[in-house]
């Protein structure tokens, strides 16, 4: 909303000076036909493709604003000198003809746009018309002359041009100020301020005006003579000053590039970003973003958006973000607050382009129900609205640790399902309609070297480096694992016998849960052991059994696949250990399971049959260490071997033959298990 009506404020000014400088050139090239004599009109015709030909010979200079430097850019030609020249000799309406055909003529020279162009020709008209005015009114009420003309005394001339050449600089500034304010809705007298560095560059212009007047009283020659060299000296002037800017503005853009790098490296070493998601989240949003008509400056944000927009969960804590499961109400209050922290960093850095607002507004909702600030449809910024949809789509189709990627279908039809009440829906048709553009840009550049954003391996510490201890020692940690020892203790292998002669001589799974638990808290230590097992019937997750602290409030809960830590190992098939155990549990439990400082969770598996999982939960470990999580292993391979051969069994516990098969199996995986773990 707010850059919407930015560009029609900015588009009715544009209107509003090429109307007026139009109009003011019109009637200029009437009275030049009308009222001058016929050697006048040759010599302003003559004296025009001078000023052409002197404006084919521009300065660009990056606008400054504040410490930043923005894409605009500011030309600075030695054409004013010609205008002054023509104003001086031959008054206001000579003046303004020629600096509106140098005008279109020298705008037609950087951007083929007619808008454009005719808006320079108004604008040079108009402040051709400022200082030929100034200039008469000088001569005419300041000296007493009759005005512009020949042969004038040279300290009334070299006063009135010299102030001439002031007002023109400053108008000309002033018009071009205010279409730049306008058009990023930013203040009009701070931008003006920010432009009045480039006032006594153009100075020179008037002094070189005045000695081309005086010359012109001889002839051409001494005008060329004379007038030559002081332009050429003033242009390669301009050109070392605007050389040094420039080489000042490559060492600032350098820093910011790596200080976006720098920040990638922060944020890669807490969240699951690669590469190749940032490379094709630039290319998407870039894409959406010409197609919608944002400006250059714009999609650099959105480029940089592209990496550094989740910044912010630099200040979310960690078991926030590793949480395999759902996030409880106070988490995601939590969570919310990435995007103002991100905002507030990235605020303190000046970027040369809005990257702020992307970064703070990326998840707000088209229907106003987002976050931080309840934005909806057009007041939230366009760019965050394009990274919104575009972001979304490709980490979706990413496996995650706690989730599989989706197909390009299913993406396509999780942002159209979000159009209309998520997403912005002329950004997500956009989008779609354009993806196969976008996806062939994409395989395109996958031929050439891709940046890597800072997100690569991490150094790893050097010998001596590991070597160093902490100056207040090390904790004793006697079940850690020793260098050249690879197998637990004998008290750890008769424990591990133990516990499978127990799984021998269970005849129903209920009394192998039983045994199990009971044998294992010799092997691993806990203070409560949940053991979750797949209903064949219904395929729930469900604790069939807990023992220790707390049992009574875990049993018989049912788990939803990719529920908390224990849905998860059960849904991706893999342990998880040493995390918050309350990320494990409903919020109506998090209160009484505050005592409990980790947990590890165990696949039931044999071969790629998932029975459930072992959940043990400490409330006097820190962490439960690698010998404590291989001897689980072992111990929840001999369980996942006894249920496998209980649920392959037809027969009823105690029937005979499957009983033996049964027995032999765990007699077997009892033996291997002494004999690897004793030698």
């Amino acid at each position: 909303m707010v850059r919407e009506k930015s560009n029609t404020i900015s588009l009715l000014y544009q209107t509003v000076i090429t109307v007026s400088g139009v109009g003011l050139w019109i009637a200029a090239a009437v009275n030049l036909a009308v009222g001058y004599g016929l050697r006048q009109q040759l010599m302003v015709l003559a004296l025009t493709p001078v000023a052409v030909l002197v404006g084919m010979f521009p300065q660009h200079f990056r606008l400054p604003l504040g410490s930043r430097f923005t894409r605009e850019r500011l030309t600075f030609t030695l054409t004013d000198a010609i205008v002054l020249l023509v104003a001086a000799w031959y008054g206001f309406s000579a003046a303004v003809f020629v600096a509106g055909i140098e005008g279109y003529t020298g705008s037609r020279r950087t951007v083929r746009r007619w808008s454009s162009n005719v808006f320079s020709s108004g604008m040079m008209a108009l402040t051709a018309a400022a200082a030929a005015a100034v200039l008469t009114g000088v001569l005419r009420y300041g000296f007493g002359n009759v005005g512009p003309g020949f042969e004038l005394p040279i300290l009334d001339i070299a006063v009135a041009v010299l102030l001439a050449s002031t007002v023109q600089i400053h108008v000309n500034l002033l018009l071009m100020s205010t279409l730049l304010a306008l058009r990023h809705g930013h203040s009009v007298i701070r931008h003006f301020r920010s432009f009045l560095w480039a006032a006594p560059m153009l100075l020179p212009t008037g002094t070189a005006a005045t000695l081309m007047y005086f010359a012109l009283q001889h002839n051409v020659l001494t005008v060329a003579v004379i007038g030559g060299p002081i332009l050429l000296a003033i242009y390669f002037g301009q050109r070392q000053y605007r050389n040094g800017v420039e080489e000042r503005i490559a060492v600032m853009e350098k820093a910011h590039r790596e200080t976006i790098e720098a920040l990638a490296v922060a944020i890669n070493a807490k969240d699951e970003v690669t590469h190749d998601h940032v490379r094709r989240v630039e290319i998407y949003a870039a894409g959406v973003a010409r197609l919608l008509g944002c400006s250059e400056i714009e999609i650099e944000a959105l480029k940089a958006g592209a990496l550094l927009h989740d910044i912010g969960k630099i200040a979310v804590p960690d078991y926030i973000l590793n949480k395999p499961g759902k996030l409880s109400a106070a988490e995601f209050e939590k969570m919310k607050i990435h995007t103002i922290a991100g905002a507030q960093i990235l605020g303190r850095v000046e970027f040369p382009y809005p990257i702020v607002p992307v970064v703070r507004h990326h998840h707000e909702r088209w229907d106003g129900k987002g976050y931080p600030d309840g934005l909806a449809s057009d007041g939230i910024p366009l760019t965050a609205r394009i990274l919104a949809v575009v972001d979304c789509f490709d980490a979706v189709r990413e496996d995650r640790q706690y989730r599989k990627g989706m197909s390009r279908e299913d993406a396509i039809g999780l942002i159209s399902l979000g159009s209309g009440t998520q997403y912005d829906p002329r950004v997500v048709s956009t989008f779609i309609a354009h993806l196969p553009e976008f996806e062939a840009e994409i395989e395109a550049q996958r031929r050439h070297p891709a940046p890597t954003f800072g997100i690569e391996p991490s150094e790893e510490l050097s010998e001596a480096a590991r070597q160093v201890a902490p100056g207040a020692g090390l904790a004793d940690d006697t079940a850690t694992e020793q260098p050249g020892h690879t197998h637990p203790l004998d008290g750890d292998v008769r424990a591990l016998v133990s516990l499978a002669h127990a799984a021998i001589r269970a005849r129903s799974q209920d009394e192998l849960v039983r045994a199990f638990t009971d044998k294992l808290n010799t092997l691993v230590p806990y203070d409560l052991c949940a053991i979750t097992l797949v209903v064949p019937e219904t395929g729930h997750n469900v604790v069939v059994h807990a023992s220790g602290r707390n049992a009574e409030l875990v049993k018989g809960r049912s788990i939803a696949l990719g529920e908390g830590v224990t849905g998860w190992v059960i849904a991706n098939r893999q342990p998880f250990c040493n995390t918050d155990p309350r990320l494990d549990l409903p919020p109506s439990l998090i209160e009484q399971f505050a005592i409990y400082r980790t947990l590890a969770v165990f696949p039931i598996m044999k071969a790629r049959t998932i029975h459930g999982a072992v959940t043990l939960y400490s409330a006097d470990l820190d962490q439960y260490t690698q010998d404590h999580q291989r001897l689980m292993s072992e111990a929840v391979a001999l369980m996942a071997t006894a249920l496998s051969s209980i649920s392959d069994s037809a027969s009823p516990p105690d029937g005979g033959s499957q009983i033996v098969s049964i027995t032999e199996r765990l007699r077997m995986a009892g033996a291997v298990v002494e004999s690897d773990l004793a030698h």
